[in-house]
């Protein structure tokens, strides 16, 4: 699963529980309400309507308008400068994708450079070693060749 899919199953999964537990409470809250009218209705029907019956009346009203409006908020459409950023959001974020994209591109070559030139060093050492034994063997047979011809010239006779 992609991280895209992954944000977008979290995003639906916190959207779907923010939405039934407002619509519980939005339920509850209107099932409280109209008990309580009905109870106020028995209330002016026998005479014993208070104050504190028309407080907790409003209390009730105002919760229930308060759920309402959150009910609503979660369905309400997105605004244009909501949109524009949610589109410039997802701008910069694939421009990071592409900068981490060429920034893997361009270590990937470096280290193929270096690779390469790793390479090219082990090839001249290896080179330089066996010219130096070429050199060696060359000095030897020199040497040999040197003293082959001391035997056999008398140096004495020479310079005579």
């Amino acid at each position: 699963m992609t991280a895209q899919q992954t944000r977008s199953l979290n995003h639906f999964a916190r959207h779907l529980f923010l939405t039934s537990k407002t619509c519980a409470e939005r339920k509850t809250a209107r099932d409280d309400l109209d008990a309580y009218l009905e109870k106020m209705r028995k209330s002016i029907l026998r005479m014993t309507l208070s104050y504190t019956d028309i407080n907790k009346l409003k209390e009730k009203i105002d919760k229930l308008i308060d759920l309402e409006r959150r009910y609503a908020k979660l369905f309400k459409p997105e605004d244009k400068e909501t949109s524009e950023l949610k589109n410039q959001i997802d701008a910069l974020e694939q421009e990071l994708m592409n900068e981490k994209q060429e920034k893997l591109k361009i270590m990937n070559e470096n280290n193929e450079k270096v690779s390469q030139l790793s390479e090219s060093l082990n090839n001249i050492k290896n080179q330089l070693r066996h010219l130096h034994l070429e050199k060696a063997k060359r000095h030897q047979r020199l040497k040999a060749l040197e003293q082959k011809i001391r035997e056999r010239i008398d140096i004495n006779r020479y310079y005579s």
